[in-house]
């Protein structure tokens, strides 16, 4: 991502392609906020960058998320925020 003019637009397509064909929605007021529900269940991730942060109401949920995205990118998981 770093080094060249249009990487971080590159990345951000990249991203947003793979939110969406997951089943996400991009809010209307704020670009890097994503949403999903599934029944009563709900998952928010918000992007910056090259970090996001995510939380949901169904722990299986996240789990699944979370594994689909380290399959998909090279990415690290560094826990719960503090």
């Amino acid at each position: 991502m770093y080094g060249l003019k249009q990487a971080p637009r590159a990345w951000y397509f990249r991203i947003d392609g793979y939110l969406q064909n997951y089943g996400f929605t991009r809010s209307k007021s704020e670009p890097t906020l994503y949403y999903m529900n599934k029944g009563k269940d709900i998952l928010l991730i918000c992007l910056y960058v090259d970090d996001l942060i995510f939380m949901g109401s169904n722990a299986k949920m996240n789990e699944e998320f979370k594994n689909s995205m380290m399959e998909e990118f090279e990415m690290k998981d560094l826990g719960l925020m503090s």
